[in-house]
C-alpha cells in the first residue's frame, strides 16, 4: 500500500509541477486561456503519466535488483537465469552453477544492485520522450528531451537510494 501511495504522489507532483510550468511558458506567447489550459493540460497528464510509469518501474526493479550484486559483463545472463526456462535440464542445471559460479569469483568487484535499479525506467522513459519528440517534430529534439533525461535519472537515483535505505533500516 506505501508503494502504491508513492506511485500516485510522484504522478500528481509530476501533473501539478508540468502543467503549470507549461502555463507558465506558453503564456508568454499567447494569452489564450483555452490554450494555455491544452498546454498545461497536455504536459500534465504526459508527465504525471510516464512518472507513474517511471516509478512503477523503479519499484519493480528494486525489488529484483536489491540484494543483490552483479558483475558487470554477466548481468544480462544473471537476469535471463535458467529459472525462467520451463523445463529443467542438464544444460539449464549447467548454466546456473557456471552463472553461480562466475558471481564467487566476482566477488568485490561487483557492483550493488541498487545501482541497476533506475537503469531500466531510464531507458524506457528516454526511448518515449524522444520518440514522441520525433512524431510531433520537435525542431530542437536534444536541448528539449535533454533535461527531461537527465532529471528522471537524478529522480531514479534518489529515489532508488531512498528504496534501499528504507530497505536497510527494516532489516535493523
Amino acid at each position: 500500500m506505501i508503494a502504491f501511495i508513492r506511485l500516485i504522489t510522484s504522478g500528481i507532483v509530476a501533473f501539478t509541477f508540468y502543467a503549470a510550468w507549461a502555463y507558465y511558458a506558453n503564456s508568454f506567447v499567447t494569452e489564450d486561456e483555452s490554450t494555455l489550459l491544452k498546454a498545461a493540460l497536455v504536459q500534465g497528464v504526459y508527465s504525471g503519466s510516464i512518472t507513474l510509469i517511471f516509478t512503477f518501474f523503479l519499484e519493480f526493479f528494486f525489488h529484483i535488483f536489491k540484494h543483490k550484486s552483479y558483475c558487470l559483463p554477466f548481468i544480462v545472463p544473471n537476469l535471463v537465469s535458467p529459472h525462467l526456462f520451463s523445463k529443467e535440464c542438464a544444460t539449464t542445471k549447467t548454466i546456473e552453477n557456471s552463472l553461480a559460479e562466475i558471481e564467487k569469483a566476482c566477488k568485490g568487484t561487483c557492483i550493488p544492485g541498487m545501482l541497476l535499479t533506475p537503469v531500466p525506467a531510464i531507458i524506457t522513459q528516454s526511448v518515449l520522450v524522444i520518440g514522441i519528440n520525433v512524431i510531433f517534430n520537435t525542431p530542437n529534439l536534444w536541448l528539449t528531451v535533454a533535461p527531461s533525461i537527465f532529471f528522471s535519472a537524478i529522480f531514479g537515483y534518489i529515489y532508488s537510494i531512498g528504496l534501499t535505505r528504507k530497505a536497510r533500516a527494516q532489516q535493523n
